[in-house]
């Protein structure tokens, strides 16, 4: 008899959610294809340029949530905390992970 993996614990059709505050939760698309468009994008996109890191963002979390966290007028650093935890959340990894991946990636260049 063949050996049976059973991953069915681990396959969950619920997305991730990023909470930017009590009334600000957004489900983060972490679809297959979600990511492959998203892997497509931060290859050709200059991180410099905010309507490129909107659209980004339009992918993950939807056009409301990105025009909310605009209105928000977020500081760099809060922006920066935004770009990584929904990161976080399409990879399903923790938070300081994702920060520790991004800090050593600037320290490298």
């Amino acid at each position: 008899m063949s050996k049976q993996i059973d991953i069915s614990a681990r396959l969950s059709n619920k997305r991730p959610t990023l909470k930017l505050s009590d009334d600000m939760i957004y489900e983060v698309n972490n679809r297959k294809s979600t990511m492959l468009i998203l892997n497509q994008k931060m290859k050709n996109t200059d991180l410099n340029d905010i309507a490129e890191v909107d659209e980004i963002l339009t992918v993950l979390l939807g056009k409301k949530a990105v025009r909310e966290i605009n209105e928000m007028d977020p500081s760099l650093a809060g922006f920066q905390a935004i770009m990584m935890g929904a990161m976080a959340a399409v990879m399903d990894e923790d938070l300081e992970v994702v920060e520790k991946r991004f800090q050593q990636s600037a320290e490298a260049e």
